[in-house]
């Protein structure tokens, strides 16, 4: 099997088809990492495990609710996991694949013989939630690859795109977040509260930080007492510091993915005690960099915001 070659043109032809993406909804576009197939069998098929899901990635590209993680990206990853092929990734592999490129969902699988057919098997990942889902091509041991990897990307989108919400888990609106804690803090005494959260995006500090604001927006609403260190001499109670930075993802048509990740400590200051910490990093896509970032951070920010407010009213 002329692997490379078939491959390599299939690739060419495949670019070349697809259709630039029409603008789309980011609220539903889905982050997606194509990994390298694993060809553990004694056929010569090592290459078609490499270029096989650059031919899924060419053909899944022409739906306009998936962002793709480049290749680049993908490879570093598994580089510094010291991952070589796709049989060793696993939900709680995946969580770390995730991080470290900023795909909600991965897509990896096998391909292997069995008597005269040639079995492609894809399984899809849910980074966050750890949900796996399975679909498969067959064609003749010397078939056409290509007609292989547009049935089975036409699978897989459909896929991801159907079962989204069981693959990528659903994150609270603010609101939510207020809504559920304000039951628990009815009657208690709150002390009082101070933030500051240092925050970068794109390799720029901003000053419109969007974790800090969103933090205050909620202790706001749930009726804490505000201090705000630069306007006072006055320490509040609990001083909530940390840092948040966004990084840009990937670009694919008109869509842009952004990775943020927050980090932030509550102290009692009369104490000197850490009462909380929390780290989160969330992924958005969007259609600009600069808006996937701030809405990536305000996604980490509000996962933390109700593990940190329980603890600092306990």
């Amino acid at each position: 099997m002329n692997t490379l070659r078939h491959i390599a043109l299939s690739f060419f032809i495949a670019a070349c088809i697809v259709a630039p993406l029409p603008q789309a909804a980011a609220q539903d576009a889905y982050t997606v990492a194509i990994l390298p197939f694993d060809t553990n069998s004694k056929l010569d098929m090592d290459d078609l495990g490499q270029e096989f899901p650059l031919l899924l990635n060419a053909y899944m590209s022409q739906s306009d609710k998936l962002a793709f993680v480049e290749r680049g990206q993908i490879d570093n990853a598994l580089d510094e996991m010291a991952i070589g092929i796709s049989g060793t990734v696993d939900p709680a592999t995946a969580a770390q694949i995730g991080y470290l490129t900023g795909a909600q969902v991965l897509v990896t699988g096998r391909i292997f013989p069995v008597q005269k057919d040639l079995f492609i098997v894809a399984k899809i990942i849910g980074v966050e939630t750890g949900r796996v889902y399975g679909e498969t091509a067959k064609i003749p041991l010397r078939g056409d690859m290509d007609q292989a990897a547009q049935d089975l990307a036409a699978k897989v989108a459909e896929s991801i795109e159907t079962k989204g919400d069981t693959l990528v888990a659903k994150v609270q609106a603010k609101e939510d977040v207020v809504a559920s804690l304000q039951s628990m803090l009815k009657g208690k005494k709150l002390p009082t509260v101070s933030v500051a959260i240092e925050e970068e995006s794109l390799g720029r500090a901003l000053v419109d930080p969007a974790a800090q604001t969103e933090l205050l927006y909620i202790l706001h609403q749930l009726g804490f007492t505000i201090i705000d260190p630069a306007e006072s001499n006055v320490r509040a109670d609990i001083e909530i510091s940390g840092e948040a930075f966004s990084e840009f993802g990937m670009r694919n048509g008109s869509l842009v993915s952004s990775k943020g990740r927050v980090e932030v400590k509550a102290v009692n200051v009369s104490t000197g005690e850490v009462v909380s910490v929390g780290r989160h990093v969330a992924v958005a896509v969007d259609l600009s960099r600069e808006i996937a970032g701030k809405a990536a951070i305000s996604k980490a920010t509000t996962k933390i915001a109700s593990a940190l407010i329980t603890d600092i009213v306990s």
